[in-house]
């Protein structure tokens, strides 16, 4: 699947430790309790996604009510005509995106594509896991990797890949939930998820990304895609 893309800097991407995500500008990039031998950890990323994937800050929340009205417009600008649709919408996207944010969401990207009026759906739900402070160094890739093997076993495809940010881990599975069915996945049909996880350097934490194709039809092309945005994220201080 092919389309225009354009390069997003969030003010909510920040992949520090400790808190695992601030807002941007808070901090200089090197933290006032950092060794001054010792690199700190990035503390923002840069991401290029396609121009039809909506953006929903989950951190701030007053940033993402904004955000979920900015959504209603752009899919229902009629406010009279679509009263009910546009409370449908705003009650769906209100519970996910709440639900995202009490697990640590960063920032949720859904898809606005459509095909002949025929809405395609994906999403993109960024996720950060703070730093532990029982590990003394990040558990390397490939371990990472057989616990995810271990987990899911057959039913998921696991590997470690090199991205320009550094070493991550890839896992292609089936899933089947009530956070997928939210997002546009049909009942009773699994989601395809594709997830990285990336470590953060010169730190213990980590930075999920979890990209959802509803559709079993368009999954494969979808893959391509979320391959393509994964290759383009960057660390950045």
């Amino acid at each position: 699947m092919n389309g225009e893309f354009r390069v997003t800097v969030a003010d909510e991407r920040q992949a520090g430790v400790g808190d695992a995500v601030e807002d941007a500008g808070e901090r200089d990039g090197r933290g006032e309790s950092a060794e001054p031998d010792k690199p700190a950890p990035p503390t923002g990323y840069r991401m290029t996604t396609p121009t039809d994937w909506f953006r929903i800050p989950l951190r701030d929340g007053d940033k993402r009510g904004k955000a979920l009205r900015a959504l209603l417009d752009i899919t229902y600008p009629n406010r009279d005509e679509f009263a009910l649709k546009r409370r449908e919408l705003l009650d769906l996207m209100t519970s996910v995106t709440e639900s995202s944010a009490q697990r640590d969401g960063v920032e949720l990207y859904v898809s606005t594509q459509a095909a002949l009026g025929v809405p395609i759906p994906a999403s993109l739900l960024v996720t950060a896991e703070p730093e532990d402070p029982a590990q003394p160094r990040q558990i390397p890739a490939v371990m990472v990797a057989d616990g995810i093997r271990d987990k899911y076993g057959k039913d998921a495809e696991v590997s470690v890949v090199r991205l320009p940010s550094g070493n991550a881990v890839r896992c292609r599975r089936l899933e089947t939930s009530d956070s997928t069915r939210e997002l546009g996945a049909p009942k009773q049909r699994p989601s395809t998820l594709l997830e990285f996880y990336l470590p953060v350097p010169h730190s213990t934490a980590w930075l999920l990304l979890t990209f959802s194709a509803p559709l079993l039809e368009l999954a494969d092309a979808q893959m391509q895609l979320f391959d393509a945005v994964a290759s383009s994220f960057r660390w950045s201080r």
